[in-house]
């Protein structure tokens, strides 16, 4: 595969090892102009669900713990200190990346997922992307750095500015977030692999706007009409939305692991490495993007902040709010799940997403033999999987939690949407006898709900000059492992 890497100079031209690969645009569109009538018929077919008493609500557990003499500290949060479960990131130690704003309208950009032989030479906005992150490393040269390779997911921008997908949707501001991991050195020059995660930003609608509403959305940003829809009933109800567009580009990289079935353990921690350094990406584009938004509007650093992680968002939301324990006011979770590993051996999706896949060598198991041994190494996974939310969850038992889960998922598996709502300690849910699509393309219809619960569990804040703010009750400083 080295042999396959396009590589370009910090300070010189393009440089490919193997001129005969070319960049072909062989890769799978995803544009996503998905049927609006099918979702309206949808929408009336989990109306009649929940008229019909199918929708299971369950409160949250009593025993739910809460730091009772924790006092609210400020949004502004320590650096991570060194040695921590955070993976490093090519900087110099205070940002973990570099902001770069983007041309709109959102309707000009579309989802490219890379195929399996594809690696981006690069263009001036990559070349672009690659400088500003060596300005925050403090390397103005002497670096190559790899652009996303087989499939990877990424959003580009249509030459012309013409429409590229279809949607009214329709943002203040738009950004990415852009990183770089250090991988070698190669000839004196440190090779760096470049990744980059796209943000919309969204003023509230209303006179005034009561915080920002944070959402993650699932794998390739989709259903991007469902989420359009929810980011403007958030603006309706009085929330400014930060969007992220769709996890961060190499969320879905294709990942080999051998495994040597005498000893699990080096598999278990490569896989909990790479594992939790996807969801660590998905946390630091996050942060980066919520300061991004608090410089654009700094009324909202101090209101109330609302994490929604949606599928494969929603998974990587209790590593994202870890990340900045005291910024997150309530969290709602979408389908999600613990258990990284497992939900990817389990998912119905895995087949086609083939974003994790094992090498057995020659003796390949059969499924009772395969059972057996994921059982080992998902144990010997857990151990490592610091980043895991199977691992971070009982440090979010102090929030304001709600989940929406599907008792059929098999894209998230169900059973791991139920291992969540136990290890975050049984917080509010609500059950519908539905798959993952179904739970998603019907969203809208309960979205007005999840506005409403909101309102509910969150005390407005005052922001007058002669008040001073009180205390949150049930507020609890979290300690960053």
């Amino acid at each position: 595969m080295l042999g396959m890497e396009g590589f370009e100079f910090g300070a010189g031209s393009v440089f490919t090892r193997d001129e005969s690969v070319q960049c072909r645009r062989h890769y799978t569109i995803f544009a996503m102009n998905a049927s609006q009538r099918l979702v309206r018929l949808s929408l009336l077919l989990v109306v009649a669900v929940a008229s019909a008493g199918c929708l299971r609500i369950e409160t949250a557990s009593p025993q739910r713990f809460v730091q009772p003499d924790a006092t609210p500290s400020s949004r502004e949060h320590d650096a991570v200190p060194s040695g921590s479960i955070w993976p490093v990131r090519w900087s110099d130690g205070e940002a973990m990346g570099a902001i770069v704003p983007i041309e709109g309208p959102l309707s000009a950009w579309a989802g490219v997922r890379l195929g399996a032989d594809h690696f981006l030479r690069g263009d001036p906005d990559d070349r672009a992307d690659a400088q500003a992150v060596a300005r925050i490393a403090g390397a103005e040269e002497g670096y190559q750095y790899v652009l996303e390779g087989p499939g990877c997911f990424i959003l580009q921008r249509s030459d012309d500015g013409r429409s590229a997908r279809s949607t009214s949707s329709t943002p203040n501001e738009m950004f990415k977030f852009v990183s770089g991991r250090e991988v070698r050195e190669k000839q004196g020059f440190t090779v760096v692999k470049i990744e980059r995660s796209w943000f919309a930003y969204y003023d509230a609608t209303t006179d005034e706007s009561r915080g920002l509403l944070v959402v993650a959305p699932g794998l390739f940003g989709v259903p991007e009409p469902v989420n359009d829809r929810f980011v403007e009933i958030s603006q309706q109800h009085g929330w400014s939305v930060l969007r992220l567009l769709a996890p961060p580009s190499r969320f879905t990289e294709h990942t080999k692991f051998e495994i040597d079935r005498q000893d699990l353990s080096i598999a278990a921690q490569a896989i909990a490495h790479e594992l939790g350094d996807r969801a660590a990406e998905t946390a630091y584009a996050i942060e980066a993007g919520v300061q991004r938004v608090h410089a654009l509007r700094p009324e909202l650093a101090e209101r109330q902040h609302v994490l929604v992680g949606m599928s494969g968002g929603a998974i990587a939301a209790t590593t994202i709010a870890t990340r900045t324990p005291d910024l997150y006011d309530a969290i709602v979770y979408i389908a999600g799940g613990s258990n990284f590993l497992m939900t990817n051996e389990e998912s119905n999706y895995a087949s086609w997403v083939k974003a994790i896949q094992f090498d057995w060598g020659n003796d390949i198991p059969d499924r009772a033999e395969r059972e057996e041994f994921m059982a080992a190494l998902n144990e010997a996974y857990l151990e490592h999987a610091h980043l895991d939310a199977y691992n971070l969850a009982p440090q979010m038992r102090d929030k304001k939690i709600l989940m929406l889960h599907g008792s059929t998922d098999k894209a998230v598996p169900a059973q791991y949407g139920d291992q969540l709502w136990s290890r975050l300690g049984e917080p509010e849910r609500w059950v519908f006898p539905v798959g993952h699509e179904l739970l998603f393309i019907t969203l809208n219809a309960q979205t007005v709900r999840v506005m409403r619960w909101l309102d509910e569990h969150l005390v407005e804040p005052d922001h007058s000059v002669d008040s001073e703010p009180e205390p949150k009750p049930d507020a609890a400083s979290v300690t960053r492992p």
